[in-house]
């Protein structure tokens, strides 16, 4: 099974019930996309790695 960031997102809001950590890592993953972008590197990986980092 590949990672996914719609699979992140489900397991990090299965766990994480605090709206402020959900924002954090919301705003993790827009930066670490936009490097990703930047870069020329594998945006969804980033975007999975931002999200589950915590």
């Amino acid at each position: 099974m590949e990672p996914t960031r719609d699979r992140a997102w489900e397991t990090l809001t299965r766990y994480t019930k605090s709206e402020s950590l959900l924002r954090h890592a919301l705003a993790v993953e827009a930066s670490t996309a936009a490097y990703a972008r930047k870069f020329g590197e594998d945006e969804e990986l980033w975007r999975v790695a931002a999200l589950l980092h915590d």
